[in-house]
């Protein structure tokens, strides 16, 4: 399904870019990779391109020409902005296409020592078993790791036994959608180089290595999806979607009120809220009535409030169902961190906290060098997640077992990427 790769970098640094395609906006980053301090590899945003108004906001499926148009919008905007032509993009996947699985491997070690290729041969074994019939692998992530039975270990190189078990999450989502997503963005001249789950890709941005350690849940909120991702001792341990999102309180307001789709998107962004104030009965909004010529109409915020709340609880009780451990007496996920364009919404940290009965905040994408202060919100952490995953990726310091299937793989933009950093320095 994806295009041969080529390997594209400038006189100055390797060039990455990250596609998200979302309902109400799609978005594009560029970004140079170079040598840090102490062998880290920097990013810096050197072009941005994003349009509103949504590739398929009034319909509950994308149009592959709507689709094609915005792709082209932003991806030259953001070469227009960087001064490079892209040939190659990361590509974001909602959460809603995704579905992960837990994968166990067993291999023996003919050494009596866990090596590098031990480790591969394992995760390889592992991502043969990652996608069901009609889906396509995107990654396979180690959990956890133990040898003859042990306690689990971050990194077994070097454990002496007889077998090496090795835990995995398996991330994949369905072909259709991603031949979709292809059919587009190939017919803008632009090769695929990975895809990227969605949520994966955000809590890269979003969420700190102790939340990750301690047990947390990143909830991106978009338009018409809401994604998930959870971790629990530094390990992604589940990921995926409903295709719930804000356009749907958009289209509540719009149904109970008899606004205009227009104004609903108006009314939410401008006086919405989870939660009812006090005085809020006598606080009006005022907006025209769908199919009336001249007429308009009056709510309180109270009622408008009333409306927006049952919405907004459904969606997060759906994401709870789906947590891994729902309904353990004794969960480690503690914590929601909440990010997209629908966590702005105000109300919505309270009541994630009294439907998840877990301490909630909001997570803005870590700042990127060169990136616009308007970018790096909370609608935007899945482009600036790719971003972070390529320069973590290709870091002098990143020696993360991931980093060892990386270099076997060796394949993609990313691939080549490492390879030139490697030659040229």
């Amino acid at each position: 399904m994806l295009s041969t790769q080529r390997k594209h970098a400038s006189k100055e640094g390797a060039i990455v870019a990250a596609l998200d395609i979302g309902a109400s906006k799609v978005a594009c980053f560029v970004a140079r990779l170079e040598p840090g301090y102490d062998g880290a590899i920097d990013a810096e945003v050197i072009g941005v391109g994003h349009c509103g108004g949504g590739v398929h906001i009034k319909a509950n499926h994308p149009r592959l020409d709507a689709t094609e148009t915005a792709v082209r919008t932003v991806v030259d905007a953001a070469e227009r902005m960087a001064g490079e032509h892209i040939r190659d993009v990361s590509v974001a996947v909602s959460g809603r296409h995704l579905q992960c699985r837990r994968v166990c491997v067993d291999l023996e070690l003919h050494g009596g020592c866990a090596t590098e290729e031990d480790i591969c041969d394992s995760l390889d074994e592992g991502a043969k078993a990652a996608a069901e019939e009609g889906n396509e692998e995107l990654h396979s992530l180690p959990i956890s790791f133990s040898v003859d039975g042990d306690e689990t270990i971050a990194d077994p190189r070097g454990y002496y036994g007889r077998q090496l078990t090795t835990q995995m999450l398996a991330v994949s989502a369905r072909e259709s959608a991603l031949a979709n997503l292809s059919a587009a963005i190939e017919r803008c001249g632009l090769h695929i180089s990975e895809f990227v789950a969605s949520s994966y890709a955000a809590s890269e941005a979003v969420l700190i290595e102790d939340e990750k350690e301690l047990g947390v849940v990143l909830i991106d909120i978009g338009a018409r999806s809401t994604a998930y991702a959870a971790y629990n001792d530094g390990a992604l341990i589940d990921c995926g979607g409903i295709p719930v999102g804000g356009a749907n309180v958009t289209s509540d307001i719009a149904q109970v009120f008899g606004a205009p789709l227009a104004h609903a998107e108006r009314i939410k962004s401008l006086y919405g809220s989870a939660l009812s104030g006090v005085g809020d009965e006598h606080r009006f909004v005022e907006f025209p009535i769908l199919g009336a010529t001249n007429e308009i109409a009056r709510i309180s915020r109270a009622d408008l409030s009333a409306v927006i709340a049952p919405r907004l609880e459904e969606i997060l009780e759906m994401i709870l169902a789906r947590l891994p451990e729902h309904g353990a007496p004794h969960s480690a996920l503690r914590r929601v961190v909440l990010t997209g364009g629908g966590s702005l919404l105000v109300g919505v940290r309270e009541t994630a906290e009294r439907v998840l009965s877990m301490k909630a905040r909001l997570g803005r994408p870590i700042a990127i060098a060169g990136a616009p202060e308007a970018v790096m919100a909370p609608a935007f952490s899945v482009c600036a997640g790719v971003i972070h995953q390529a320069a973590k990726r290709f870091s002098g310091e990143d020696s993360t077992i991931l980093s060892l299937r990386s270099k076997r793989r060796a394949g993609g933009l990313l691939g080549n990427v490492g390879i030139w950093f490697r030659d040229k320095f």
